[in-house]
């Protein structure tokens, strides 16, 4: 996707300078936000057999790959074969559990040795076909998250199109008395040249997305339409995500920040310690703003800022290096 910019929202506390003075920017785990359809978008369920199979062959595929890993101990093969034995009764077997498919729980091995047992035998897709298919496909589905995205243990970062919305303002920036940075990610956002970094523009729908219409060979993109689908009651966010193949922070490019924009709460001290950290680190910030409220709107106007915004807050100009700017 060709996206230059993106505005990221923050509260001006101590992990704000942090990631000023380190120049980072944090990667979340998706299982962190607070939708709970966040990266668990609803499904179309299917009667076709000939799409579910072949849902079934690719992460028949994905888990081979810890086959060494499950019967190079003994403890994982007994656990291993008391799966294969209780799928003959599987009435009995409690095998989809939500908590079974984030990586951060104390059973993520019991959940890689389910996944070998199941996939292990086609008998087990005939037999759920035949006993509950909607459970057959909720199962795949969530298999296939657990796979591609959580033990892959990949980290979005999130951010918006625009910098003028109350509603972001209120809930991602200390209830307007926080700050927005203006990312350039076109081509200068990490230090690592030969890091890459996804960049997908959010799509909000009340649809359920059709999972079992991907090919074979188009599985492998199928997590970047669940990590970029969401309940259109979020459109507000005009969200753009970063997805890195890591979690937590990444160095930054400091030429990646072009712009900074104050909240219309925030303290004239605040803005000036912000400004002078910018400053003392040697950042090149190009436009400094703050929003205003409209006199005759429930709108914002970000605005350029002025010495008036920064006034009264033992301001030294010398001090910013924005003489040019205020």
């Amino acid at each position: 996707m060709s996206l230059k910019y993106f505005y990221k929202y923050y509260t001006i506390n101590q992990n704000l300078y942090s990631s000023i003075i380190n120049n980072e920017l944090y990667f979340s785990n998706p299982r962190n936000f607070n939708d709970p359809f966040d990266s668990y978008p609803r499904i179309v369920l299917t009667s076709d057999i000939d799409k579910l199979r072949v849902f079934f062959t690719y992460i028949k595929a994905k888990v081979k790959v810890f086959e060494e890993y499950v019967f190079s101990n003994p403890i994982n093969k007994e656990k291993f074969d008391s799966y294969i034995h209780a799928l003959f009764v599987y009435n009995d077997l409690d095998l989809f559990r939500e908590d079974l498919y984030t990586y951060e729980m104390n059973s993520i091995n019991d959940k890689i040795i389910e996944l070998s047992a199941f996939y292990s035998k086609k008998s087990n897709f005939d037999n759920l076909i035949i006993k509950n298919r909607v459970f057959l496909q909720e199962k795949m589905y969530y298999d296939y998250i657990f796979l591609t995205i959580d033990n892959e243990k990949l980290g979005i970062s999130c951010g918006s199109k625009s910098p003028d919305c109350p509603l972001m303002w209120g809930h991602y920036a200390d209830n307007h008395k926080g700050l927005c940075v203006k990312y350039q990610i076109d081509n200068n956002l990490t230090l690592d040249n030969d890091k890459k970094l996804d960049v997908l523009k959010v799509k909000y729908s009340d649809n359920p997305i059709k999972i079992f219409d991907y090919s074979l060979e188009e599985l492998d993109n199928l997590k970047f339409e669940i990590l970029s689908n969401k309940y259109s009651k979020w459109e507000y966010e005009n969200e753009i995500r970063l997805i890195n193949q890591e979690q937590g922070l990444l160095k930054i490019n400091r030429k990646s920040i072009r712009e900074i924009i104050f909240g219309c709460k925030s303290t004239p001290k605040n803005r000036y310690t912000v400004l002078k950290l910018f400053a003392t680190l040697g950042y090149d910030i190009q436009e400094l703003k703050i929003a205003k409220r409209l006199p005759d709107q429930y709108q914002l106007s970000i605005q350029e800022m002025i010495i008036n915004d920064i006034a009264g807050s033992g301001v030294y100009l010398e001090e910013l290096n924005t003489n040019k700017k205020l």
